[in-house]
Order: C-alpha cells, then sequence, then structure tokens
C-alpha cells in the first residue's frame, strides 16, 4: 500500500469513529438462501469457483529450495507443487499416470516422486523417468510420459494455481487480470520475505461461505465479540473498497486514536487496524503488525453444510527461542479460540436457520458492504441474476 492511500484510509477511519458512521453499501441486498442449501448450488460452485478459478495454494517460502513439494486436496482435486532444480514452481495433479494414485503425500523435499502402488517414477518437471517391468506397457510413453500439469503462478510472495488443466496445456498464468488492480498492494506487503509457522485446520458444519462471511463485516463485533475483541476493535466500523471480485475490509482498532496525537508521518495503518483481503473466491489474507494469517476456505464432502478452514500463519523469520515460539503459539491460539469458539457456532445456527424454512432470503445491511460485494460477486461468477429475488407466484 503507497504511503498517500495510507495516511487517507487513517483520516478516513478517524472520521468514521467522530462521526459515529461507517463505509455503507448504495442499499440493503437480499440474499436467497438457496445460497447456503441448494445441491445444486454447491455443484456450480465445486465445477466453476474451484476448477476454473485461481486458488491461493500458499506463499513462496513454503517451495523456498528445489526439491521442496506440498500436495493439496482441499479445492477437491488432488494437487502437487513442487520447485524444480531450474528453482521453477509447478503445479500437477497428484494423479499416477499408470492407475490413478497419488505419488506423494504430506510435504517435504524429494529428488524423485515414486507411486507408492507399482513404483512409476516421476523427476521435479514431473516427466516420467522409470517404469518397472516396462516392457509389458508398450507404446504408452508418448501419451502418458508426465503427470498432468496445472496452471501456476507465483507472484507478490504468494502461489496460486487453477485446479483444471488448462485446454491448449499452458502451465502458467497471470493472476493480475485476476486481482482487479491489488496487485502492487500485495507487494507491499513482502510477503516473499515471511515464513511458515503453522497451518491448522478447523471442520465446521455450515456452508463454506458462511465462514467467509465471518470476516467480511464490523457490525458483529460489538455484540458477538464483546468479551474479546470488543476492548480491542471498534464495533460497526469499517472502511471497504472493491478490487473487481476482491476486496479490503479494514477494521480500526481502539488506539487509532493516538494517531491524533502522533504528526502523519508516524501514522501506520496495519498497527492501528486489523485489515482483511478477500482474495475471491475463497481466502482470506489478513496482514498484522508483526504477522500474517490466511484462511482458506472449503466446502468438504459434497455437502451444503460441511465446510473446512485451513488458516495459516506466517512469520518475519522462524523462531529460534522457547519464548518466540510461545509468543507466535499464543496469537496462533487466540486466533483460532475467537473464531472456533465465538464466529463459527453462530454460523452453525445460521446453517440451521437457513435450512429452516423460516425465510426465502437473508438480509445484508448498508453496514455490510463486504457482504453484498461478496454475494453479488459469487452470482455474478455463476452465471447468476444478481437480483437474488425469486420471481412472484403466477396464479
Amino acid at each position: 500500500m503507497d504511503r498517500d492511500t495510507e495516511i487517507a484510509l487513517c483520516k478516513t477511519l478517524l472520521h468514521y469513529v467522530d462521526t459515529g458512521t461507517t463505509a455503507l453499501a448504495d442499499a440493503p441486498w437480499e440474499n436467497s438462501v438457496d445460497a447456503f442449501t441448494s445441491p445444486e448450488r454447491l455443484a456450480l460452485e465445486q465445477q466453476a469457483l474451484f476448477r476454473d478459478y485461481p486458488i491461493l495454494m500458499g506463499i513462496s517460502a513454503e517451495w523456498a529450495e528445489p526439491g521442496q513439494y506440498r500436495t493439496d486436496g482441499l479445492s477437491g482435486l488432488p494437487i502437487l507443487v513442487a520447485r524444480g532444480n531450474d528453482g521453477v514452481l509447478r503445479a500437477f495433479l497428484n494423479v499416477c499416470r499408470h492407475r490413478g494414485a497419488k505419488v506423494a503425500d504430506g510435504c517435504g523435499a524429494t529428488r524423485l516422486f515414486r507411486c507408492p502402488y507399482h513404483a512409476w517414477t516421476y523427476d521435479l518437471t514431473g516427466q516420467l523417468r522409470g517404469v518397472p517391468a516396462e516392457a509389458a506397457f508398450a507404446n504408452f510413453r508418448e501419451s502418458r510420459s508426465s503427470l498432468v500439469a496445472l496452471p501456476l503462478c507465483e507472484r507478490y510472495g504468494l502461489v496460486w494455481v487453477v485446479p483444471r488443466p488448462a485446454p491448449d496445456g499452458a502451465t502458467t498464468f497471470d493472476i493480475d487480470r485476476w486481482l482487479g488492480g491489488l496487485g502492487p498492494e500485495l507487494a507491499s506487503y513482502r510477503i516473499d520475505t515471511y515464513h511458515l509457522y503453522d497451518r491448522r485446520l478447523v471442520p465446521e458444519k455450515a456452508n463454506w461461505k458462511i465462514l467467509v462471511d465471518t470476516f467480511l463485516e464490523g457490525y458483529h463485533i460489538g455484540f458477538l465479540h464483546k468479551e474479546s475483541l470488543g476492548s480491542i476493535l471498534y464495533g460497526n466500523v469499517s472502511h471497504f473498497e472493491a478490487f473487481g471480485s476482491n476486496a479490503r475490509v479494514i477494521l480500526p482498532r481502539k488506539k487509532l486514536a493516538r494517531l491524533r496525537e502522533q504528526p502523519e508521518d508516524q501514522w501506520s495503518l496495519m498497527r492501528n487496524t486489523a485489515i482483511v483481503y478477500l482474495l475471491f473466491p475463497n481466502t482470506l489474507l489478513v496482514p498484522q503488525g508483526d504477522h500474517i494469517e490466511i484462511q482458506r476456505i472449503f466446502p468438504v464432502d459434497g455437502r451444503v453444510d460441511r465446510a473446512v478452514m485451513e488458516t495459516g500463519f506466517y512469520v518475519p523469520k522462524p523462531p529460534t527461542t522457547d519464548e518466540e515460539k510461545l509468543h507466535w503459539e499464543k496469537n496462533f491460539d487466540l486466533l483460532v479460540k475467537v473464531v472456533s469458539n465465538e464466529d463459527f457456532p453462530i454460523g452453525r445456527g445460521i446453517q440451521l436457520g437457513v435450512g429452516s424454512g423460516a425465510q426465502s432470503h437473508v438480509v445484508y445491511g448498508q453496514v455490510e458492504p463486504g457482504m453484498i460485494h461478496y454475494h453479488q460477486g459469487l452470482r455474478r461468477a455463476l452465471g447468476l441474476p444478481v437480483d437474488a429475488r425469486l420471481p412472484a407466484a403466477v396464479g
């Protein structure tokens, strides 16, 4: 984020606090409960959003050295990301070309991937290098010479993969066409200098979009989080800005008021607010004063009421002392505790509520512009009308 933008945002947030106002959408908006309850809607999301859109996989440092790899199946497809000896990061379907078994599990470092079933072997570029009893597989190499490649983009210290193979066989793509101008702002955080501290999975009994919604508005903070975050953040005060289908939501901390006593050249937006970036369709990137959090949220089991959140916690340097480890562990525990003990139980209740038949639509108020922007963007991406109201019955 450039310095002029940072200072302007600080001034806007101070104005909101002083006047008891907040960023507003043009009008309230209603969203059909089908968005959270319809199996057909979920199937459409899985085929469009989680096949054709770039999915954030992590940060570059997770593949810092040649030979480092990581597998991922949260999108519903088995994905393998590995850095070659040439320094290039590549993505593949984690599927052996013999019988379809995975060629790798988890993460680590290796020179070759060897399928555990029949020991077909692939190098870091995905090329097939060895087949036991290859004479029994005459004329197969031309069509099965490598793992199936996926398009990958490594930029701004982040790594995205499109889970569906490109029709033209492309192995790279330009993420900037998807970011709506957000690229330079992401670059300013120097995410390429961070390191993974830990990663945790939180399964939930709610639609995946309900979990995303948790991070997109500050309207609930003074109520649901009164005893936890209520002393840290202002309730129902936030700034919102759209970047294509992506967005930035900024929640002011109560210490923001100290900026009035400081010269502008000392103002820090990050240290006086909570900044949340929505990276469409399913990721929240949260740069904090001394670390970065990334939440990736996915539907699971083909069910409208099952989801999982993967939280990655990234720090400026790997901890080397027990004191440093304790510091980061406490920070990570607080994050997971607030979300798991306060936000997500409400989400489970919402899932029951939207499926109860009590109403056909939920409503988002003008004080929830992030929610309106996100759900309208989802409908556009799925080819659905933005006006979620169902047509009136005839006769």
